[in-house]
C-alpha cells in the first residue's frame, strides 16, 4: 500500500516551500488510493507551540488537504526510547560524555586543517553503564559504518552517493533525553508504514544517516524523493525579502484556496497536457505522478499567482462560492448587505479585482453610502459642466428604472442636448458616484445600486461642490 506523510514543525507558520510538500505528497497518496499521514514533529520544546501548530492544522484545511492520520511526536517518546535501547544492546548507538567545550575545541582544529568537521569517536567504546557511573551529563550517538558510502535511487534527483565519512558518528538524543530528528523520523516512518517519503532537497544530507538506522533496526528503507527549492524572481532562495512567504499572508490578502493549490503544483511538475494550467483537485488527483517533477528549481512569481487568482474569480468558482469566500472580507471593512445584493453585485464585477482585499477596495461603491473624494475627482466636481452633467442626470432619474442601458440612453441625451462630450459625462458620473475617475464602469454601478442610492450620492455633490 502506498503511505506518504507530510510531517512539518510547528516552529513558525506554514511556508509555500512546505505547503507544495504537503500537497505532492497528498496527491501521491491519493492518485495510488493510499494513506496520507499528518505528524506533527514537535520534539523541540523551545521552539515549538501550540499556536503554530493550530495555524498549520488550519492552513492545511483552507487548502483542501484532507489527512487520514495525525499524530504527533511529542506523544511518542516511549516509543522513541524503546528503539534507543535496541540501537544501544545491538551495539549501534554509544553514549557520549563529551561537553560542548570539547566538542568546539574539535571542530576549530578540523577548520585550521581546513577539513569538514566530523565528531572524532573518542567516546565509540564507552558504555551506558560507565557513562551513568561518570555521573556526567551524556548523548545518544550513532555508530557510523567507516569507509561506507551510501547509495540510494532518488525518485526526483536519480542515484545519490554519500560517503560516511562526510558525517561520522552522530547523535540521536540529546543530553535531556529528547531525541534527535533523524532518529525520530526513521522509527515513525517505518512504523507508519510510511512507503515514499516525499520532502525537500535540503533533506538529502539527513537521507544516508536515516538509511543506516532503518538497516541497524532492521526496518525496510522506504522510496525517496526530493523537491527542487523554490526560487524568487531573481532566482535566489526564495525568502521573505520576495514579499509573503507563507499561506496565512495569502490567505488573509484573500487569495483562493483552490487557486493556490494550483498554483503550488505547478512549481516544479509539469502536467502532461501542455499549454494547460488550470485544473481543480480532483483532476490533479487523476494525472498527478512524480516521475514529472522537474529535478531543476522553481521560480515563484507572484504575478502569475495573481492571474491565475483572478482566473479562479471570474471563470470557475460560481457565484454562490464565490460570495462565501468574499463576504467575510467586506464584512470586516464594514460594509452591510444581503447576500442577495452581494450576488448580484458579484454577477456583474466579478472581473473588476484578482485578490479579496482589492475586492473590498474595488467594489466600495457598491456598499458605501458616502464616498470619499480623490483630489483628481474634485477637479472634475468643481467645473461647472459637472454641475450640468449632474442636474441633468437628477432630471431623467425621475422617469423609471435605472440599469445598464438606461444610464447609457442619458448619457447620449445629454451628449446631444448639452452639446457636452462622452468624457466629460462619464468622468463626472464616475467622480460622484466612486469619488474615483478610475474603477468598476459607471453602468454596472447603475445596473446594481439602487436608484435611491445612485441619486442621494448625487444631491450630496451639487451640495458639497
Amino acid at each position: 500500500m502506498i503511505v506518504s506523510r507530510f510531517a512539518p514543525s510547528p516552529t513558525g507558520y506554514l511556508h509555500l516551500g512546505n505547503a507544495r510538500t504537503a500537497i505532492f505528497s497528498y496527491l501521491f497518496a491519493r492518485h495510488h488510493g493510499g494513506k496520507f499521514i499528518l505528524r506533527i514533529e514537535d520534539t523541540d520544546k523551545e521552539r515549538s507551540s501550540k499556536e503554530f501548530e493550530e495555524m498549520l492544522l488550519k492552513d492545511l484545511e483552507w487548502l483542501g488537504i484532507e489527512w487520514d492520520e495525525l499524530y504527533r511526536q511529542s506523544e511518542r517518546f516511549d516509543i522513541y526510547r524503546e528503539y534507543v535501547q535496541k540501537l544501544l544492546e545491538s551495539g549501534w548507538a554509544y553514549p557520549c560524555i563529551c561537553t560542548p567545550e570539547e566538542l568546539e575545541e574539535e571542530r576549530k582544529r578540523a577548520e585550521e586543517k581546513g577539513i569538514p568537521y566530523r565528531y572524532s569517536g573518542k567516546c565509540r567504546h564507552l558504555t551506558l553503564e560507565e557513562a551513568k557511573r561518570k555521573g556526567l551529563p551524556y548523548t545518544i550517538r550513532f555508530r557510523v559504518p567507516e569507509g561506507e558510502v551510501i547509495t540510494f535511487e532518488d525518485l526526483v534527483k536519480g542515484p545519490i552517493s554519500i560517503s560516511a565519512d562526510d558525517f561520522g558518528d552522530f547523535v540521536i538524543v540529546r543530553s535531556d533525553g529528547t531525541p534527535v530528528y533523524n532518529f525520530v523520523v526513521v522509527v515513525d516512518d517505518a512504523l507508519m508504514g510510511v512507503s515514499h517519503v516525499i520532502r525537500g532537497e535540503d533533506h538529502i544530507p539527513n537521507t544516508p544517516k536515516q538509511i543506516l538506522i532503518y538497516r541497524a533496526l532492521g526496518f525496510e528503507i522506504p522510496k525517496f524523493a526530493h523537491l527542487p527549492v523554490i526560487l524568487g524572481p531573481d532566482r535566489s532562495k526564495l525568502s521573505k525579502r520576495h514579499g509573503a512567504v507563507s499561506i496565512k499572508n495569502y490567505r488573509e490578502e484573500g487569495f483562493l484556496p483552490e487557486a493556490m493549490f494550483n498554483y503550488l503544483c505547478l512549481l516544479g511538475w509539469s502536467p502532461p497536457e501542455e499549454g494547460r494550467e488550470i485544473y481543480s483537485k480532483e483532476e490533479l488527483i487523476k494525472i498527478f505522478d512524480l516521475k514529472d517533477i522537474n529535478s531543476s528549481p522553481a521560480v515563484f512569481d507572484v504575478q502569475k499567482l495573481r492571474w491565475m487568482n483572478g482566473v479562479y474569480i471570474r471563470e470557475v468558482l460560481s457565484i454562490d462560492k464565490l460570495a462565501n469566500y468574499l463576504a467575510p472580507f467586506l464584512r470586516e471593512a464594514g460594509y452591510e448587505f444581503e447576500e442577495a445584493y452581494l450576488k448580484k453585485v458579484l454577477e456583474k464585477a466579478r472581473d473588476a479585482f484578482e485578490t479579496f482585499s482589492e475586492a473590498v477596495e474595488k467594489l466600495k461603491p457598491f456598499f458605501v453610502d458616502e464616498v470619499v473624494y480623490s483630489e483628481e475627482a474634485k477637479a472634475v466636481l468643481e467645473n461647472q459642466t459637472a454641475v450640468q452633467v449632474l442636474n441633468y442626470v437628477l432630471l431623467k432619474l425621475e422617469e423609471g428604472e435605472l440599469n445598464a442601458q438606461r444610464i447609457k440612453e442619458i448619457a447620449k441625451l445629454a451628449q446631444r442636448e448639452l452639446g457636452i462630450k462622452p468624457k466629460d459625462f462619464w468622468h463626472t458620473l464616475r467622480a460622484s458616484l466612486t469619488g474615483e475617475l478610475e474603477g468598476v464602469g459607471v453602468d454596472v454601478i447603475c445596473d446594481v445600486v439602487p436608484k435611491e442610492r445612485i441619486i442621494k450620492r448625487i444631491r450630496r455633490v451639487l451640495t458639497v461642490f
